[in-house]
């Protein structure tokens, strides 16, 4: 249930769980997500809805959320509703065996003769405040999980191009005690 009352977006209401609707701009970025099997959203099964009441609570409560579950699109359409929904930028990566730290962190091109780093979806999510969906995680390489645990949990990387993401509190510290302001980047919690 949308409520325009709540702010320039409004609202949802699922199980008595309310959360705002981004009002910001159109972006390419916020999924539209079709049907699943021809079912229509207003019969979204109860345990679809009960997912999403749960994500609406993490997001609430401005928690991770880790969704675990047997391959196929049925997990990958419940998050990508839920960012249609509440209108939240979306970065994906699929990880394979062969996703290595360039592929999370960022690559080095070159562009018109110089070398030019690129932020790569993770670190996009982390600079951007986008939900993050990570696709296919069991199949991680151990040196990858390390990576991606330190940007989840600590909200930290250390970037190819020397900046270094840090959590908004740690770098107001670090700052505070004389260190490096220029490279550290505060990510959106």
């Amino acid at each position: 249930m949308a409520d325009s009352s709540d702010g320039p977006g409004g609202s949802c209401t699922i199980g008595g769980v309310s959360l705002a609707i981004s009002g910001g701009p159109d972006s390419p970025l916020i999924p539209t997500v079709p049907p699943v099997r021809g079912v229509m959203y207003e019969s979204d099964s109860q345990s679809r809805l009960a997912a999403l009441r749960w994500m609406m609570q993490k997001a609430k409560m401005k928690q991770d959320m880790f969704l675990l579950g047997a391959p196929g699109p049925l997990l990958r359409h419940l998050v990508l509703r839920f960012c249609e929904l509440f209108r939240r930028e979306v970065e994906h990566v699929g990880i394979t065996r062969d996703t290595g730290e360039a592929d999370l962190k960022q690559r080095c091109e070159i562009r018109d003769g110089s070398v030019v780093y690129v932020d790569q979806a993770p670190v996009r999510a982390a600079l951007h405040g986008r939900v993050l969906v990570l696709e296919g995680i069991e199949k991680a390489e151990r040196n990858v999980l390390p990576l991606l645990n330190n940007l989840l949990e600590n909200r930290e990387m250390a970037l190819e191009d020397r900046r270094f993401l840090v959590a908004p509190e740690r770098a107001a510290q670090l700052r505070r005690e004389g260190g490096a302001a220029e490279r550290l980047v505060p990510v959106h919690t």
